[in-house]
């Protein structure tokens, strides 16, 4: 088959919601090509087909007028059997989404390197007033050299413009911002939403909101928080949540996602080992304050050095809410089913009686002093009041944390871990305990300090 008398198909290269691709042949320049055949979705009147077509011919126009390293070139749009067929670069390589299928999570600086690329892409592309709408690991296109590019514009839309009905639906949406699915507004910000959940994926092996039906991912990005993240860093994941806030308002502008990548990127990486993201690192810049509602739900989210001088003045001027410092599936992960909380004096505690072994997690915070030197101080006396032995230093949690072999006296509980470490001037303690055999276990001290990455991860 030709299409327009000179692009010869050769063979299919992928299937996907908005069409098919093909390889084909461009006979009058000698080369090969990517040819996408637009598919317009079921359900649609004449009319309604003619304008999706007219669209897409509009839209593929458009991203043909960008050119950027990290985007895959539009050369072309022809008309065939009464449907556009997008002529577009031919990328060897396989696409993210085949190579986390195939070869499973990403390390976090590979994905950070990937991220880099794709934000090129949709900077380029919002300087020229177009917005992707389907950024996903199947629309990434990683080459050879280990380069990653951004592919299918085939639903870019003028930034502003707003759709409605079966047009505001094209995508899939679990890469989807929630505004989209609500019919408002969308822009740059909805865009980064997509990178984030795209991110997410191949750091994490999963999407952030898989379900087993389209519905259910819709409803989870509208209404749930994302999957507790276990493969990423702290640093990563405060990202990759502050990115994916259900109000684009409150998500971190373009030049703090591209800092912390780079920083991801430029990180050290040990061979077979989980790549850990350098809290300690201070941004380009300086401290970056950003107001967010992350899933934790932690208020504020700070990007800036977590080892400031001694005397310096701390960061945190309020403790923040206890209750809403991890999530309901957060908890459910932790306690093995749900839990409800119980607010305390600077503190919460939850409690899951099913097991029968009343498991307890208690989460409390204290501000000494606007200092971060007292606060260093404080945490010392409270290391030095445990029997010697009984504690053990955790590089990496925090600006300092140690962690106890003993139930805290607040859990009432038999046996337990408790964690306590300081970022800037707060102080945090973390209790987990439960009833039964007195013996502490390796998974009870594997909760205790899960649920203080978490917090620690929140509070940025």
């Amino acid at each position: 088959m030709r299409l327009a008398g000179r692009y010869r198909i050769t063979e299919r290269l992928g299937e996907g919601g908005g069409g098919t691709v093909w390889r084909a042949v461009d006979e009058l320049l000698h080369r090969d090509v990517a040819v996408k055949q637009v598919r317009a979705p079921s359900g649609l009147s004449h009319t309604e087909r003619a304008e999706y077509h007219a669209r897409a011919i509009h839209e593929a126009r458009a991203a043909g007028r960008l050119s950027h390293p990290s985007i895959v070139m539009v050369h072309d749009v022809v008309m065939h059997g009464d449907e556009p067929w997008i002529v577009m670069d031919l990328v060897p390589g396989r696409s993210l989404d085949k190579v986390i299928r195939e070869d499973g999570p990403l390390p976090e600086r590979r994905v950070a390197e990937i991220g880099l690329s794709v934000l090129d892409a949709l900077q380029a592309a919002h300087a020229r007033g177009i917005l992707h709408r389907d950024v996903k690991p199947a629309n990434v296109l990683i080459g050879p050299d280990g380069r990653a590019l951004l592919t299918d514009f085939g639903i870019a839309v003028p930034a502003g413009r707003h759709r409605e009905g079966w047009a505001d639906l094209a995508g899939s949406p679990g890469y989807m911002a929630p505004e989209r699915l609500r019919g408002e507004p969308e822009g740059p910000a909805s865009d980064l939403w997509s990178l984030a959940a795209t991110l997410y994926t191949a750091v994490e092996g999963e999407p952030p909101f898989h379900r087993s039906i389209a519905a259910a991912i819709a409803a989870a990005v509208l209404l749930h928080d994302p999957r507790p993240m276990v493969r990423a860093s702290p640093r990563f994941a405060q990202l990759l949540l502050a990115m994916l806030d259900k109000d684009p308002a409150r998500r971190p502008a373009p030049q703090v996602v591209r800092r912390v990548l780079e920083e991801l990127a430029a990180g050290p990486e040990e061979p077979g080992e989980r790549p850990r993201a350098r809290l300690g690192r201070l941004l380009l810049g300086g401290a970056l304050v950003l107001a967010t509602g992350v899933a934790a739900g932690l208020g504020a989210w700070r990007l800036t050095s977590s080892d400031p001088p001694a005397d310096a003045a701390g960061r945190f001027t309020a403790i923040p809410e206890p209750c809403r410092s991890l999530t309901r599936l957060q908890i459910q992960e932790l306690l093995g089913t749900r839990a409800d909380s119980d607010k305390e004096t600077a503190g919460c505690r939850w409690i899951e009686r099913v097991s029968g072994e009343n498991r307890t997690l208690i989460v409390r915070y204290r501000i000494p002093s606007a200092s971060v030197r007292a606060a260093a101080a404080e945490l010392a006396a409270q290391r030095a009041a445990h029997p010697a032995g009984s504690c053990s230093d955790r590089p990496g949690l925090a600006d300092e944390a140690f962690v106890c072999d003993a139930p805290d006296p607040a859990s009432r509980t038999a046996t337990g871990t408790t964690v306590v470490f300081r970022t800037s001037n707060l102080i945090v303690h973390v209790a987990y305990g439960r009833d039964g055999d007195r013996a502490i276990t390796p998974g009870d001290r594997s909760v205790a300090i899960r649920a203080a990455e978490l917090i620690r991860a929140g509070l940025g």
